[in-house]
């Protein structure tokens, strides 16, 4: 579930005194805190690059080879 999906569906909104408040569970607080911290990481771009050069050198996986070491059947 992504982050916006999460404050979509798991969060409450209340007005408290002047300022509206959000209110969602601890875990999906924890989720949301380390996807932005992933997307603002300065690292980001440069593991981009790596993972699509390594594609384009075939060191990446077909989806049948994920969904067979994952035991998906989508």
């Amino acid at each position: 579930m992504t982050a916006l999906q999460i404050l979509e569906e798991k969060s409450l909104r209340y007005d408290i005194g002047k300022l509206p408040v959000v209110i969602l569970p601890l875990d999906d607080y924890e989720k949301i805190k380390e996807e932005l911290e992933m997307f603002n990481s300065k690292l980001l771009p440069e593991k981009i690059k790596k993972a699509r050069e390594d594609v384009r050198k075939g060191k990446g996986f077909t989806m049948e080879e994920v969904k067979e070491k994952l035991k998906l059947s989508v």
